[in-house]
């Protein structure tokens, strides 16, 4: 569902336009670009079966004039500038849909930077970060509109529930579709088979005990000796993706969020926006919790 602000953009009935959509639901701000979308395809369609086709399509990403990249880079780019010179294959807007832009190279943002600046007619842009600090010539060129997180009470969960998945609205429906004890503990002890098996799946089921794995690593922080945290985060490192990785730094952060040393861990996070040893990282980020 729409609110205010967008039902507001599609009532401008602007020719072009690139949108900045920012916050902590990576999941929730797809979904709500992709209604979006939709309505932007639709809008000038009175007949309400028609726009529901249209809707339908576009929510399961196959509508012919929506093109969803889930990461950039120049060549992508390349293609993209082609696509809005070209006809719309529907007969209306095309819509791009560019997600983790807040890990776009400089290469390809220079790249991007005069199209999202001026697009032609027809032509939107919908750029999704999870956060607002990204590169300030994208930003001052975008429409910036913060999708909230769902609250426990939209979700229909207790605190708990909603901590435990840190709010992330896809993870708390799928979980709700299960019958899963989540006070049942797993070790931290068991994360390198957790991992094997989360690459393979990543399916809400193993999401789950990856996440209990690392609540239990933190609540036996304080009693770890500091080869058992190392082997650990060696552990991890071995057996995950760099998005696992990326998964696992926040959640541990978030975990620890009251704890003194946040902003330390705050730039372990920081850094993985960059080049950087990935294990060294992922060691003394564990070792300071």
């Amino acid at each position: 569902m729409l609110d205010e602000f967008l039902k507001n953009e599609l009532s401008f009935n602007r020719e072009a336009g690139t949108y900045l959509f920012y916050g902590d639901d990576l999941e929730k701000n797809y979904r709500i670009a992709l209604e979006f979308s939709a309505a932007l395809f639709s809008r000038n369609i009175e007949n309400e079966d028609e726009k529901s086709k249209i809707k339908d399509k576009t929510l399961r990403n196959l509508y012919s004039d929506l093109m969803v990249v889930d990461n950039l880079n120049i060549d992508t780019v390349r293609d993209i500038i082609k696509k809005t010179y070209t006809s719309s294959h529907e007969g209306g807007a095309k819509v791009f849909i560019l997600k983790n832009i807040q890990d776009i190279r400089k290469e390809s943002a220079n790249a991007m930077l005069k199209i999202i600046e001026e697009p032609t007619r027809d032509n939107f842009f919908i750029l999704i970060s999870k956060r607002l600090n990204i590169l300030s010539t994208i930003k001052s060129r975008s429409i910036i509109y913060r999708v909230r997180k769902s609250t426990p009470e939209e979700l229909g969960v207790d605190k708990y529930v909603y901590n435990f998945f840190l709010g992330i609205s896809n993870d708390i429906v799928e979980y709700k579709e299960q019958e899963i004890d989540l006070m049942l503990e797993r070790s931290y002890k068991s994360i390198a088979g957790v991992l094997k098996e989360y690459e393979k799946e990543k399916n809400i089921v193993v999401k789950i005990d990856l996440y209990k794995c690392l609540r239990n690593f933190v609540q036996e922080s304080t009693s770890l000796k500091k080869y058992e945290k190392i082997k650990f985060a060696e552990d991890i490192y071995s057996n995950a993706s760099k998005e696992s990785i990326n998964l696992i730094v926040d959640y541990i952060i978030n975990l620890v969020k009251k704890n003194k040393n946040l902003k330390e861990k705050l730039e372990y996070k920081k850094m993985l926006r960059y080049p950087v040893n990935m294990k060294l990282l992922l060691i003394n980020l564990l070792l300071s919790v």
